[in-house]
């Protein structure tokens, strides 16, 4: 089951930074279990799911 193509398209590698794809250092943060290389990448992440959770509410009100 492990070895089955679904099991690996769901399952993302975690070779490098969700964001920019970049190598990890000493520090790897986290945000929903999401690996991040840098402060800067965590606030681009956070920035990016507030714009859109916002987005979702509007089309959610209309």
């Amino acid at each position: 089951m492990c070895d089955s193509p679904e099991y690996s398209e769901r399952r993302p590698e975690s070779k490098g930074c969700a964001v920019c794809a970049g190598k990890f250092g000493l520090i790897r943060y986290y945000s929903w279990r999401t690996p991040l290389c840098s402060r800067k990448c965590l606030d681009r992440f956070r920035a990016r799911r507030e714009r859109d959770r916002s987005w979702l509410f509007r089309c959610q009100a209309a």
